[in-house]
């Protein structure tokens, strides 16, 4: 299913492609020009292409643990060549560590094929390199790596008030995607009470439907942490592959039917079947 931050990171791509390309090294010649590739029509997230002259690029943003994208990449970039007739260079945007599965090196093997593509991630690379560079990856500096010295929440308040001030002065009327897109993606290790607090001057430029977004993501995690707490006291401690697939579920629906399931089933792994 989309994940929350995907219309806002293909908004920021769509308007500053070239500053995306940018990111996986890509200086372009050309004009970039955003891609309808259908891929809408498998997965309502893997539509962000772009084209550069003769050259497609498939960005794929990943927040948690999901043993298939690989095989998702391979899929979309064979799925982009075919619709675009296009040579197609695929990039895997990794959010979070968690995002981060072990065997995951750029490269499936296929019969006789050996796919590649490119690996982000984005919490390795300096928040401030985010802050001084292009405008359109400002919002990635709230999940960069922060300082030395400090922690996330620590950077976090000068982060937004640097990124609000770019896009007041650069954005134009675009500066509420700029700064809802940081709101969101902060949204990902932040509490929204500290996040209404740090982003005070910059409420007015952020979409009323980031708000209902959070409301949605802090209404998952609290159920999450639910299902975790009840569930240790019926199972005992879930192992960490199992406390991944729980934090994986970022679906508000499911997670309900699983409180319900709680007393009906003897283990996590019985739990976690359940749609």
């Amino acid at each position: 299913m989309p994940k929350p931050f995907d219309a806002t990171l293909k908004q920021l791509i769509r308007h500053h492609p070239a500053d995306w390309l940018g990111l996986i090294g890509v200086v372009p010649t050309e004009p970039p020009v955003w891609v309808d590739a259908e891929l809408s029509t498998i997965s309502a997230s893997a539509d962000t292409v772009l084209r550069v002259g003769r050259q497609a690029y498939h960005f794929e943003f990943e927040a948690g643990p999901d043993d298939s994208l690989s095989d998702r990449v391979l899929m979309y970039n064979a799925v982009a060549h075919h619709r675009t007739g296009l040579p197609v260079r695929s990039a895997a945007v990794l959010l979070r560590p968690n995002a981060q599965r072990a065997g995951l090196t750029g490269s499936v093997a296929y019969g006789r094929l050996t796919f590649e593509f490119e690996i982000v991630r984005v919490w390795q690379l300096p928040a401030d390199d985010f802050l001084r560079g292009p405008l359109g990856l400002t919002p990635l500096a709230v999940l960069g790596q922060p300082p030395r010295g400090r922690t996330r929440e620590q950077a976090l308040p000068e982060q937004v008030d640097r990124i609000i001030d770019r896009a007041v002065a650069e954005a134009g009327e675009r500066r509420g995607e700029v700064v809802t897109a940081a709101f969101l993606l902060a949204g990902m290790h932040q509490q929204m009470a500290f996040l209404r607090t740090i982003f005070d001057k910059g409420m007015t430029m952020i979409e009323s439907s980031a708000f209902q977004v959070m409301e949605q993501i802090a209404m998952e995690r609290q159920t999450r942490e639910i299902i975790s707490t009840l569930g240790t006291d019926r199972f005992g401690a879930p192992t960490a592959e199992q406390a991944e697939r729980l934090a994986a579920i970022e679906n508000l629906p499911r997670l309900n039917r699983l409180v319900r399931r709680l007393l009906k089933v003897s283990s996590w792994d019985a739990l976690l079947k359940g749609r």
